[in-house]
């Protein structure tokens, strides 16, 4: 997404929290298989991602009024789908611990492909995965992604470097 799709995402929030609710519809079209990938590759659960989605678009448009204008919309969606998400997998993890809930096995309907990325996907730390999600899937820049981690951009590469070794790494073996 550049700078310009990044705008326009702004302006369609604002436009949310101005009750031009049908918005919403645009946002999804623009973003929406990102959240979705986004949210199921941290939870590992397509129906609990798409949940997670449904409920990312009803915050939008209730903290729509909270989004300034000047601030980057993608980061700010993004970060919402991420914090549903782990909220999601909290509430799960408390559920499955009061035997409330059992855990689900993983849709036999991927392919190989599929499996291996899951596979290796797992294998990384919190902090890596939230670093290939914004990378990857919502193809944030270098200065995007030192604005959403908070460091400098020369950290940034390093940390991308080293998580590319490893993915390389993690692929070769397998």
């Amino acid at each position: 997404m550049n700078e310009r799709e990044n705008l326009e995402l702004g302006e369609l929030i604002v436009r949310i929290s101005q009750g031009d609710t049908g918005a919403i519809g645009e946002i999804f079209a623009r973003v929406g298989p990102a959240m979705l990938a986004a949210a199921a590759s941290y939870l590992k659960n397509r129906a609990d991602a798409e949940d997670v989605v449904q409920e990312s678009l009803v915050i939008i448009v209730t903290k729509a009024g909270s989004f300034r204008e000047n601030k980057n919309a993608k980061a700010w969606i993004n970060a919402i789908v991420y914090n549903t998400a782990k909220n999601k997998l909290r509430s799960s993890l408390r559920r499955r611990e009061s035997g409330l809930d059992e855990a689900q096995e993983m849709s036999t309907g991927y392919d190989e492909d599929t499996l291996i990325v899951n596979e290796i996907f797992e294998k990384l730390t919190k902090a890596e995965r939230k670093l290939v999600i914004y990378r990857y899937w919502y193809q944030c820049s270098l200065s995007e992604l030192t604005h959403i981690f908070h460091c400098s951009k020369s950290t940034v590469k390093y940390h991308l470097d080293k998580l590319e070794d490893k993915l390389r790494n993690f692929y070769q073996k397998d």
